[in-house]
């Protein structure tokens, strides 16, 4: 049999109070990533992207253009 990890204080605190559901919902909504690793995909993109002059969205851009017609 697997052990289970014992669950922390504060893992009870933000199940009491709601806390992961109000994050997963404004997530959802949004499209932002509460978690850390989402954040840094996230800025890490928008970085290179200004960096680069904004190549990838253009691409992109180009690409939906082409299957349209």
């Amino acid at each position: 049999m697997a052990r289970r990890k014992k669950k922390d204080l504060w893992w009870y605190i933000k199940n009491e109070y709601g806390i992961s559901a109000i994050k997963r919902k404004f997530s959802r909504k949004t499209g932002i990533p509460t978690t850390k690793a989402g954040v840094e995909r996230t800025l890490g993109a928008a970085v290179l992207s200004w960096i680069l002059g904004g190549k990838k969205s253009k691409k992109k851009n180009e690409e939906i253009e082409e299957e349209e017609d």
